[in-house]
């Protein structure tokens, strides 16, 4: 592995950061949520000072896998912001890349799940996202690897990318893959490739023009491999995902994290909801073997954050450009005996969330509850792009200069799809709403008790449902009623502050 830079901030940095926010102190011109705001300072701006964004995304990643990636510490969180209640509203891959493309829920983008009607990249959009607003804006624009699934490979490029390099079907195989631009590679290792073609897109415009790349890494999703059978969709059928020769000795004898939770192969599972009421206890061995591999596959993406650090910075262009890491979703590790993601659990719907860049002070975090919503209209608006969508997210800007900043949402929308199209509310499985304290959701083609309430307060590791509890039914309620208010929100209908819940009766 490569040593570890340690790099710091230029001074002025974040000078173009306040002009960038047009924010002189807490609460002074922070715009409404869901708005994407121009300052007069902005448009002045010379080409040259217009910042880069650059975003690593990983594919089914826990928050807690960060404590094993050195780089991404020491690079990005030692020189950023760590937010350490960041959210996967919707934690399902197709549905999360949408969200990131367009910063809008899936009741607006249209991407419920990864296929089926509502569901993968034939339910998508692309005329409308942060690609064509970024390249509208004179950006030059990259997308390198993990795209959403089924996407046709006669077809053409998305709109708004100057170089589409996704990755073709199956994308979920790390040793035999082909690009969208016709390369192809057998006995090799997807994330050394996504690793240099991200580089040279840095080497290639750095200095020259403004630039925005999305670097979508495989790791540590499961191995689907060319000659599996299945299209991916889930994680059943598929392997462990295979390490670099590099790291395939790292961590030996490693234990999950997941396995000193109270929630692992949770003893009593009679009060969850149905679907997942009748599991039965999985075997420590096999989820052990799988997250060693996973925590293995994803070393090699943190030598690939090195790598693109150090380009920006011989280059000249590290303290003028956001570095942003993070995940499509969480990932469950035997947690209410289950292993995988598409569920409204806490270890699933947490993602990391690291963001370095101008203004932002060396080794802060902010505790306020962000989504990858929020993340698109952030960009948007450190950006200075003119979004051609209504955008759902609630910018977290002001934050990335001040943590103290709070945000105005008290509640946040949170949901899954579904394939099938002839349920009551069809491409819908759970909904519910989270906020600082409960997390509420059902599944809405059910009956009204085939759900979950968790306080979060007494019960971090949700053990006890109480959906059905009497002292609880007025928190139910009203969170109830919160959800069927964001349900259809679009804009700064998403992004609301209900004020207090009621308290628990006695």
């Amino acid at each position: 592995m490569p040593q570890s830079l340690r790099l710091t901030l230029a001074a002025t940095a974040g000078l173009l950061f306040l002009a960038l926010i047009g924010a002189t102190g807490v609460g002074v011109d922070v715009p409404a949520p869901g708005q994407v705001v121009h300052s007069s300072a902005t448009s002045r701006l010379a080409a040259d000072d217009v910042p880069n964004v650059l975003v690593f995304l990983t594919d089914d990643m826990r928050k807690d896998d960060l404590s094993y990636l050195p780089n991404v510490r020491n690079l990005l969180a030692k020189q950023g912001m760590t937010f350490t209640q960041a959210q996967s509203p919707h934690p399902l891959c197709c549905p999360a890349r949408a969200e990131l493309m367009t910063g809008q829920y899936a009741q607006n983008n249209g991407v419920h799940h990864n296929s089926g009607k509502y569901g993968g990249w034939q339910a998508f959009d692309p005329s409308s996202t942060i690609a064509t607003w970024a390249q509208d804006a004179g950006y030059a624009t990259a997308l390198h690897g993990k795209h959403l699934n089924h996407f046709d490979p006669d077809a053409p490029a998305d709109d708004g990318w100057t170089n589409f390099d996704i990755l073709l079907e199956p994308a979920t195989d790390y040793e035999n893959f082909t690009f969208f631009d016709g390369d192809s590679y057998s006995d090799d290792y997807v994330t050394t490739r996504l690793d240099e073609r991200t580089v040279s897109d840095i080497d290639t415009w750095a200095g020259r023009r403004p630039f925005m790349i999305w670097a979508n890494h495989v790791a540590p999703h499961i191995w689907f491999p060319a000659s599996a059978k299945g299209d991916g969709d889930g994680d059943r059928g598929g392997r462990n995902p295979p390490a670099e020769s590099t790291y395939a000795q790292a961590f030996t004898g490693l234990t999950p994290k997941a396995f000193s939770a109270p929630s692992f192969n949770e003893a009593d599972m009679r009060d969850k909801e149905s679907i997942v009421r009748g599991r039965a206890k999985l075997k420590p061995s096999a989820l052990k073997r799988l997250n060693l591999a996973r925590i293995r596959s994803l070393l090699s993406v943190d030598e690939a954050v090195a790598h693109a650090v150090a380009a920006l910075e011989t280059s000249g262009e590290l303290d003028n450009t956001y570095i942003v890491f993070t995940s499509d979703n969480g990932y469950a590790v035997g947690e209410h005996r289950y292993t995988g993601k598409d569920r409204l659990s806490d270890e699933i719907l947490d993602i990391p969330l690291v963001v370095r860049g101008p203004g932002i002070s060396a080794g802060t975090r902010s505790d306020r509850p962000v989504s990858l919503v929020d993340l698109t209209t952030t960009l948007a608006q450190l950006m200075s792009l003119t979004p051609t969508l209504t955008t759902d997210g609630e910018t977290f800007a002001p934050t990335l200069r001040d943590p103290a900043v709070p945000g105005y949402r008290d509640t946040m929308l949170i949901q899954t799809g579904a394939k099938e199209p002839s349920a009551r509310f069809p491409g819908w499985a759970y909904r519910g709403v989270l906020s600082q304290r409960y997390a509420y959701g059902r599944r809405i083609n059910n009956g009204p008790t085939d759900g979950f309430l968790y306080d979060h307060h007494k019960d971090p590791y949700e053990l006890k449902n109480l959906l059905t509890n009497e002292r609880y039914s007025a928190v139910r309620r009203e969170l109830e009623r919160r959800y069927r208010e964001l349900a259809d929100c679009a804009g700064s209908e998403c992004n609301r502050d209900f004020g207090p819940l009621p308290q628990p009766g006695k």
